[in-house]
């Protein structure tokens, strides 16, 4: 029997998946998986991801919000999205697990690093009024993103998705007392500061994901990525901690499971 697995961030709603959505799900069914958390990026989205957890129950679950490159609107506009969105967190209580994913983006110049903040910690009260962890987007903006948490994060956890800092900010996430998630970008040979970063996350603070479809592990690199392919990523992971596969999914799906609150792939 595969060891038990949870990708901890797909997009499984994007147009890409369309004509084999169903058949991704399976694979990674087959494959040993027994949670797939779906990450919206807007008001939109969010609506998408609990439907395929509804589609889908106590298998894929939604984490609903507004991405940092989404948040560039008139402030009457994020209150009413974000109104909407708490709104959703009350309406379907047994398919929302989180808030996300949310965050600082410095990399794309389209929305202000005001406007994203202000939807930043917005978002924070969202997760901590209604007790769920949180999906943090950060990128080129960790020294901002780091210092809002710690200034309006308070009683709030979550996850910080797709890692891509620096071994000194995987110890301040870490000091934070939050997780840390790497996607099949720290396979790529060139990702050694990713690999440095990942090689002091203890595994009880792991998670396992793939940002699907985007960042296919080394070895289907240039495909589509999907669930089943966060394997080659866990694999990655083990060589890096000087385990096997198996140790590095059962601790993934634990802590996946605590963060999330689900037991067995399922909601409590």
């Amino acid at each position: 029997m595969p060891s038990e697995a949870i990708d901890s961030h797909a997009h499984l709603y994007f147009d890409r998946f369309n004509d084999d959505r169903d058949e991704v799900i399976q694979r990674a069914k087959d494959a040993g998986f027994v949670a797939i958390i779906n990450i919206a990026v807007d008001e939109q989205t969010s609506v998408q991801v609990i439907d395929l957890a509804r589609q889908n129950p106590g298998f894929c679950h939604a984490v609903v919000g507004v991405h940092p490159t989404h948040s560039g609107m008139p402030a009457s506009e994020l209150a009413a999205t974000l109104a909407a969105i708490e709104a959703l967190c009350d309406e379907h209580p047994q398919q929302v697990v989180g808030i996300g994913e949310i965050g600082l983006d410095y990399y794309w110049k389209d929305v202000s690093p005001e406007d994203q903040e202000r939807a930043f910690i917005a978002q924070l009260d969202i997760a901590r009024r209604r007790n769920l962890p949180v999906v943090i987007h950060c990128r080129e903006a960790w020294p901002d993103t780091l210092a809002v948490i710690e200034k309006h994060g308070a009683g709030v956890i979550g996850v910080f998705h797709c890692f891509g800092g620096t071994v000194e900010e995987a110890r301040r996430a870490l000091d934070l007392g939050w997780y840390v998630s790497f996607a099949g970008n720290v396979t790529y040979p060139k990702a050694q500061d990713l690999r440095d970063a990942a090689a002091i996350v203890p595994l009880d603070r792991l998670l396992l994901e793939t940002d699907s479809p985007f960042l296919a592990p080394q070895p289907k690199r240039g495909k589509r990525n999907e669930p089943v392919h966060s394997l080659h990523t866990a694999d990655q992971l083990a060589k890096i901690h000087g385990t096997d596969r198996r140790t590095v999914l059962n601790a993934t799906t634990f802590n996946s499971r605590t963060l999330f609150r689900l037991s067995s792939g399922k909601i409590r």
